[in-house]
């Protein structure tokens, strides 16, 4: 899987990119000719920021009510503000 976005995306794609950087499931690729954040796995394509959040998250055991997500807060690695 691979992340790819521009800095120059406004808004600024930080939740892909926390995600990505958190669950280490994704390469980032910064491509300054991209237009706003994609996400590239199996021969699909993801653009939409909402939806890579989501996938990146159940691919790293993040959605819903997983039990790694208990275990991040309890340890203090995963906090809610």
């Amino acid at each position: 899987m691979s992340v790819t976005l521009s800095t120059k995306t406004s808004p600024f794609p930080y939740a892909a990119l926390a995600i990505a950087t958190y669950t280490q499931k994704a390469e980032i690729n910064y491509d300054e000719s991209a237009d706003g954040v994609t996400l590239d796995f199996d021969g699909s394509q993801l653009s939409a920021e909402d939806e890579i959040v989501a996938h990146l998250a159940k691919a790293g055991g993040l959605a819903g009510d997983s039990t790694r997500v208990l275990a991040d807060v309890r340890r203090g690695s995963l906090k809610f503000n």
